[in-house]
């Protein structure tokens, strides 16, 4: 089945809009987008105990100006959020980013990182006024909808 889907996603990024969205659409790319779908077990928390795995929802809010991103998640059953912040350094392409994560919270309590320990890259593949397809550094898939203003 998941080779299916990706071949689908495939499909629709050959279909992108905005192929430099960080230079043409940074209004459009700026939003707070929650996952839909993903081929990362680390995002899905496949490694953690049931309870610690990330329901109901995980979302991801860029902020293009500031260029600044945070992840979020829910873990027991919603009662706990978790939360990571990331600064964004953009490639020449228009379209990708070196990711710099600079603070992770766990619950309510944060822990702040040091510059270039944790870090990836994200490649926008897709993006219209809904939909938000990237590709990660570790070959992930990330299909997002969106959901609203950041709250960077």
């Amino acid at each position: 089945k998941r080779p299916q889907v990706d071949a689908l996603i495939e499909l629709v990024e050959e279909l992108n809009p905005q192929p430099r969205p960080l230079e043409m659409a940074p209004e459009k790319l700026s939003a707070r987008w929650r996952l839909v779908y993903t081929t990362s077990s680390s995002i899905l928390g496949m490694r953690r105990p049931r309870p610690f795995r990330p329901r109901p929802r995980i979302f991801q809010h860029i902020d293009v100006a500031r260029l600044e991103a945070k992840n979020e998640e829910w873990i027991l059953g919603g009662l706990v959020k978790n939360a990571v912040r990331a600064k964004l350094t953009p490639r020449t392409d228009g379209r990708t980013v070196d990711v710099g994560f600079t603070q992770f919270r766990v619950g309510g309590i944060p822990f702040n990182v040091g510059p270039g320990r944790f870090k990836g890259v994200l490649e926008t593949t897709f993006l219209d006024d809904e939909l938000r397809i990237s590709r990660g550094d570790r070959g992930n898939l990330f299909v997002l909808v969106r959901e609203g203003p950041p709250a960077v």
